[in-house]
Order: C-alpha cells, then sequence, then structure tokens
C-alpha cells in the first residue's frame, strides 16, 4: 500500500497502534515521571512542614507541569527525523502523512492533557491529606480554572502546542530550545514593528513609545490631565480574540501538516 492522503479509518487505526507499540518504553517513562514529579511536590511539603493553606499559593506548579511538559513533549513528536535512518523509515511507513499527523497530534494533545491532568489530581489528592495532617484543615480551593481570564491560558496553551507542533516539524534536533527561540524573536519583531508605527504616526508626542500595548493601545502627552490615550475600537478588539481562540492554532497546526509533507521530496 503507497501513502496516500486519503484518511482511511481502519489503516489509521493500524498505524495507531504501531506507533504506541513501537513508542510504548518512552511514553511509559513519561507517564511516570509526570506521576513522580507531580507527587514530588506535595511530598516535600510533608516533610518539610511547609503546607499551603490555599490553592492559588501552589497553583503555578500546575501551569508549570502543564506548559513546560507539554511544549517539550510536543517539540519531541517527530525526533524520528534527528537521524536519517529513522526519518526515511518513518516516512515509508504506509501510512498517509495525514494519519501520521493525526496520531502524534492526538498523542501531543489529548494523550497528554488526559495522562497530566490525572496525575495533577492524584498530587492534589495527596496535597490535601498533606494540609489536614500539617494544617488541620484541606486545602482551601479558590481558584477558578476555565472561570474569567483564566480560561484565556488554556488558548494559550493551544496556540503554543500548535507553534511547537511546527517546530517539531520544521527542527530536526534541539526542536525545544529553537522553537522557543524562533517565537521570542517574532515576538520581538513584531513589537519592533508596532514601536516603528507609533513613532511614526505620534512622534515626539510619546516619551516611551516601548511602554505601550502593541497594537491596542497608546498613550501620548496631551489632554485635560496631561496624557491622551488612543485605543483600537471595540470591534478590533473581539477581532483580536476571535483570531487568537480560534483561528491563529488551526493556521498553524495545517502550515505544520504542509511542512511534514514537504519532507516526502
Amino acid at each position: 500500500m503507497q501513502p496516500n492522503n486519503v484518511l482511511d479509518f481502519p489503516r489509521l487505526g493500524y498505524y495507531f497502534r504501531h506507533h504506541l507499540l513501537a513508542s510504548w518504553k518512552t511514553y511509559l517513562l513519561g507517564i511516570l515521571s509526570i506521576f513522580g514529579l507531580l507527587m514530588a511536590i506535595p511530598t516535600l511539603m510533608l516533610v518539610t512542614d511547609n503546607a499551603p493553606h490555599q490553592l492559588d499559593d501552589v497553583i503555578g506548579f500546575y501551569y508549570f507541569g502543564l506548559f513546560f511538559g507539554g511544549l517539550l513533549f510536543t517539540s519531541m513528536a517527530f525526533s524520528d527525523f534527528s537521524a536519517k535512518e529513522k526519518g526515511i523509515h518513518f516516512m515509508m511507513l504506509p501510512a498517509s502523512q495525514f494519519e501520521k499527523f493525526i496520531t502524534v497530534f492526538l498523542i501531543t494533545t489529548i494523550g497528554y492533557l488526559v495522562v497530566f491532568h490525572l496525575a495533577a489530581y492524584a498530587a492534589l489528592v495527596f496535597m490535601q491529606q498533606t494540609c489536614i495532617i500539617r494544617n488541620g484543615t484541606p486545602l482551601e480551593m479558590n481558584w477558578q480554572f476555565a472561570e474569567g481570564g483564566t480560561i484565556y491560558i488554556y488558548f494559550a496553551y493551544i496556540f503554543l502546542h500548535a507553534v511547537f507542533m511546527l517546530g517539531a516539524v520544521s527542527f530536526s534536533r534541539l526542536a525545544f530550545i529553537k522553537t522557543l527561540v524562533t517565537l521570542l524573536l517574532c515576538l520581538l519583531g513584531l513589537y519592533l514593528l508596532n514601536t516603528l508605527f507609533v513613532w511614526i504616526l505620534f512622534g515626539s508626542a510619546t516619551d516611551q513609545p516601548f511602554q505601550n500595548l502593541p497594537f491596542a493601545l497608546v498613550g501620548t502627552r496631551g489632554g485635560k490631565f496631561g496624557t491622551d490615550v488612543y485605543v483600537i475600537s471595540e470591534k478590533m478588539i473581539y477581532g483580536y480574540a476571535f483570531i487568537a481562540k480560534y483561528l491563529l492554532a488551526p493556521c498553524i497546526w495545517t502550515i505544520a501538516y504542509f511542512r511534514l509533507k514537504d519532507k516526502e521530496i
């Protein structure tokens, strides 16, 4: 069977099973590492008698693990390309590039999120017992994970997953570091471009253009209180939010897929 671009579900299932069988040791080691690292946090708190009183005291560990672990794992999704022989073997497997991409996509998104949150829940249960032992009261659950502004943290993770998926396809070695550096350079370039526009439009009316909110807000001298603030329209704000939440990540995933197809050449 020659690789093609048609999605065939039985073939996708066969390839998915092949991928898991070929990589089960790596995935098992990763799962054990996630559980071990997260369980180490309440263990250290128990040993050092430093149990928290509120969830927001330790929520940073959750988000750090989510982002660092998830993006590091995603950046290694196409590590076969780091060696020529493995890369050729990967490309010659009897499945379409779309099926290979979907397999990796599902494992690095749904797979990682399920494993990480199971480990995080186990660590939370352990931490509750640690708080009862050390403080005499359970941990106060005062953090809302998907309400208000915190929901945008997950949108940020989805966007970064897409970026690091593209980086995993584009860079055969040190994909995590190279992707991170490239992302920072792109953000710096956009920031400098915004600063250039501010200088062109407002000139000397703004003392510190680097302190403006890029592509959204500009503060200048003048007005009744010595400062004028220019803000983009509400429609543009909603447009920015819609693009950031629903369009950026799918577009980057699509680019990553076609970047993978280019490796056939």
